[in-house]
């Protein structure tokens, strides 16, 4: 997954210290070790966030493992996590949050949501929607940010836009349907069979089972066609697309960098999500979550302390939905 990070580096008070997952070096979940670190200090424009829950993605374990140390870089002890919900410990006078607010975010490639602590842009921040648990909020930004902005990048999803979505019963993909039918579109969801009913219930007005069905072969109706587990290509996708359609990975890849830089040669476009943690654009899920437009799905929980358990669980690529790690119990 493509994310801009605006986190700062991290001011460390040598007094304090917390625990956090931490890895010391690439490799399997087994690298994940609870480590005591020292505490982070909010600096300008930061609030200090005590973590309750911190939601897992896919690009955790792909940081993990190394396959994106060309982006990451290689500086260690690294602590992942991208999305985080907590409680606002630490902030400044000219804060728009207090002490004790609810609230929650996504972090970028920094990372640092397997810790008791973390200090955070307050841009990057929204306060939780009020019947929202911290699990459920924890889990909520990196999907729903993704499949919000990149509804945005291709000049904003319409009401009556066809738009078929390929995984849509993963992390990104339940909130992908979701955010979709909020904005009015007709919604054709890409599945397995055994989520065939589970992606019926968020609200897709037809799903294909690609293990029955190849969704490329389709008619040539959609708007967008996006991607949200970047398996398809541009190539096989712009068949089914109108004239003007656009195609959306959440990563670039099979030469997509190349068929963006160039879209000014095609009606046809092709993107890829280069996701901002952006608090302005969470308040609009906010809204989607409080009128019951979008909801959370959270498949299983798991302790801090079993980081690498749930790292094992989403490598299998067979999550429905989101998996979430618990701080404060």
């Amino acid at each position: 997954m493509f994310c801009i990070s605006h986190i700062s580096n991290y001011k460390f008070n040598q007094r304090k210290r917390m625990k956090a997952m931490v890895i010391n070096q690439f490799g399997g979940p087994e690298q994940l070790a609870m480590q005591e670190v020292a505490m982070p200090s909010p600096g300008s424009g930061q609030v200090l966030i005590r973590i309750h829950a911190a939601g897992l993605n896919p690009v955790d374990y792909k940081i993990r493992n190394g396959s994106m140390k060309l982006i990451t870089g290689r500086k260690f002890p690294r602590i992942l996590g991208q999305d985080i919900a907590g409680v606002v410990e630490q902030a400044g006078k000219n804060s728009k949050f207090r002490p004790g607010d609810r609230v929650y975010g996504m972090l970028g490639y920094q990372g640092g949501g397997y810790a008791e602590f973390l200090a955070v842009n307050e841009s990057q921040l929204a306060p939780i929607p009020e019947h929202l648990s911290m699990a459920e909020a924890a889990v909520t930004p990196l999907g729903a940010l993704t499949s919000y902005q990149s509804f945005k990048i291709a000049g904003g999803l319409k009401a009556g836009s066809r738009v078929l979505i390929n995984g849509a019963s993963g992390g990104v993909g339940t909130f992908a349907v979701q955010i979709a039918k909020a904005l009015g579109a007709h919604v054709t969801a890409v599945c397995s069979a055994r989520n065939v009913e589970f992606v019926r219930s968020l609200g897709a007005d037809r799903i294909i089972d690609y293990t029955t069905e190849d969704f490329t072969n389709l008619e040539p109706e959609f708007n967008i066609v996006f991607d949200a587990v970047a398996k398809s290509s541009f190539q096989k996708s712009k068949k089914i697309l109108v004239k003007d359609g656009a195609f959306i990975s959440t990563l670039p890849l099979h030469g997509l960098f190349f068929y963006q830089f160039t879209n000014f040669l095609r009606s046809q476009k092709a993107y890829f999500s280069a996701i901002k943690p952006k608090g302005e654009d969470l308040m609009v899920i906010s809204d989607f979550i409080s009128k019951g437009l979008v909801k959370v799905h959270i498949e299983k929980t798991f302790p801090l302390e079993q980081a690498a358990r749930a790292h094992e669980l989403i490598e299998t690529e067979r999550v429905r939905g989101k998996l979430v790690l618990e701080v404060i119990s």
